[in-house]
């Protein structure tokens, strides 16, 4: 009774075309207990009990090696992205570095510009003060 109780149980993996394949030794042996009695009966049951539980614990872990991969490939695809975002900001970075140079180097001509102007402005006969002092008495 408990040996036709282990072959139910065997049996039931054989609807999984995957799972059937690790069975087929085992059926065989069980079936050739089941002829030859009982005396088999309990090592072959014990024996069936190991090895599902076996089976079991490796189809787990082929499942979640399986979502291992998964998260690993959407993390993977993350950090692409994300090293892709980094190289552009760099590259944003730079570019601005640059202009903001470009800029400081025009505000400096520019500056030097200017107050070489204002100085020529206030002061156009600097070069000759004794001249201006001639002007300023005959005005």
């Amino acid at each position: 009774m408990a040996l036709r109780g282990a072959l139910v149980v065997v049996r039931d993996y054989q609807g999984h075309s995957g799972l059937r394949e690790p069975f087929q030794p085992i059926l065989k042996v069980l079936a050739d207990a089941e002829r030859d009695g009982l005396k088999f009966a309990f090592p072959a049951i014990r024996l069936v009990g190991l090895y599902r539980r076996l089976w079991e614990s490796c189809v787990s872990k082929h499942i979640d090696n399986q979502k291992l991969q998964q998260s690993n490939q959407s993390l993977k695809e993350a950090n692409t992205h994300l090293r892709k975002e980094r190289d552009d900001l760099r590259l944003h970075h730079e570019k601005q570095v640059a202009r903001l140079r470009f800029f400081e180097q025009a505000f400096e001509s520019s500056q030097e510009r200017v107050i070489n102007l204002l100085d020529d402005w206030n002061y156009p006969f600097s070069p000759n003060l004794a001249g201006l002092a001639d002007v300023t008495r005959e005005a």
